[in-house]
């Protein structure tokens, strides 16, 4: 088990369903809940065995008022006027931070990182003395650092930028490395940009090799990509912009009101609409990894029984069953897994050509080839 929950409103219930036993565990998160409900999140997680919690400080976007951020003790009352390139500021909150983890009891602490106007090299060099003063505050305390990494996918289709941002990050000495990717792209689309997306794989290979283990938040079905690169886990929520970093994610809505269903199909690699999987399933084209899915059964039973009825939270635990069996699959797999995958996607859209037509016209499966290309180009 190598995947995690990334935790979002509402998501406590997640943690309880016996049908998504398949995770290495969750990466909690400040923003929606506060410290009496983490604790009792880290208290559910303990009680099953070899299960994680991490705590993420989520400081991406301190000034903004949503969510429950500033009512953590560590949330720094100066965050408007500080100095953020002051090693003592950071460190005051690295020690912050970890007196509230040793409170909750947490697997992991990820170091506080903010989101920067130019990701530059003092912006990383920043970031990694954090981290450095993380592992020293939290040796002898059975709590594992892991250095958050918030790297802009742009500057890593510049080959000297992305060697100079992996140079940085290689003086970590933690263990970990939780990366956080920052791009354009809205949460329901596919990441398309072919060297952002060599670079970002290019990074975590870098990162493999001199020795850490990374892991991936906010990931889609882009998570075949960082795995056939070399992560070692990548983390996934039910939302959509749990699957996407971007700003919008600490605005979140405070219901899952206008929130829409998806089936995440593998034959063709994309999130379908309820038209398009009731055409897909009549062109016998569901994969059998639909086919063994529990909560995909469930939604195709419901339909059937009662046509039009509501299945978005069904929908939720059908992409995150997918999710983490996929992620065991490529691991377990090889190098030729997600290629495979890729190739054999890309022929079902092909064949479907003419046949079926997504309701939504971005959800065509141009981003196969660019999937592939960077694979093959890696």
């Amino acid at each position: 088990m190598s995947a995690f929950h990334q935790m979002g409103h509402d998501s406590d219930n997640l943690l309880r369903d016996s049908g998504l036993a398949n995770y290495r565990g969750a990466i909690l998160s400040p923003v929606n809940y506060d410290e009496a409900r983490i604790a009792s999140q880290v208290t559910r997680l303990r009680e099953q065995p070899a299960i994680e919690s991490w705590f993420d400080p989520q400081l991406y976007v301190p000034t903004s008022d949503r969510g429950k951020l500033r009512s953590w003790s560590y949330f720094p009352s100066d965050v408007d006027t500080a100095d953020q390139s002051s090693e003592a500021w950071w460190i005051s909150i690295v020690n912050a931070v970890t007196d509230c983890c040793a409170r909750l009891n947490v697997t992991a602490v990820c170091s506080p990182a903010v989101l920067s106007r130019q990701y530059s090299d003092e912006y990383f060099a920043t970031i990694v003395r954090a981290g450095r003063n993380l592992v020293k505050r939290l040796a002898g305390t059975g709590m594992t650092p892991v250095q958050s990494a918030v790297v802009g996918m742009n500057d890593l289709a510049i080959e000297n930028r992305l060697m100079s941002i992996a140079s940085i990050l290689s003086r970590s000495e933690a263990p970990e490395i939780y990366l956080v990717l920052i791009g354009t792209t809205e949460p329901r689309r596919e990441l398309t940009d072919v060297d952002e997306l060599k670079g970002a794989m290019r990074l975590i290979q870098l990162l493999t090799r001199a020795g850490y283990r990374v892991t991936v938040g906010y990931a889609s079905s882009d998570m075949l990509l960082w795995k056939h690169a070399g992560a070692t886990n990548c983390a996934t929520g039910k939302f959509f912009n749990l699957r996407r970093f971007s700003r919008s994610r600490f605005e979140e809505p405070s219901s899952g009101r206008g929130q829409l269903p998806y089936w995440f199909e593998e034959t063709f690699l994309a999130f379908l609409r309820e038209g398009d999987l009731l055409r897909v399933q009549k062109n016998g084209r569901l994969s059998p990894s639909s086919a063994r899915n529990p909560f995909a059964s469930r939604i195709l039973a419901q339909m059937a029984a009662t046509p039009g009825g509501a299945w978005l939270a069904t929908s939720w635990r059908q992409y995150l069953w997918w999710f983490s069996e996929a992620e065991s699959r490529v691991t377990a797999g090889g190098t030729t897994v997600v290629p495979d995958m890729l190739e054999s996607a890309e022929l079902a859209w092909r064949e479907v050509k003419g046949s079926i037509f997504m309701e939504e016209r971005p959800n065509d499966g141009n981003w196969i080839r660019q999937w592939r290309r960077a694979c093959l180009e890696l």
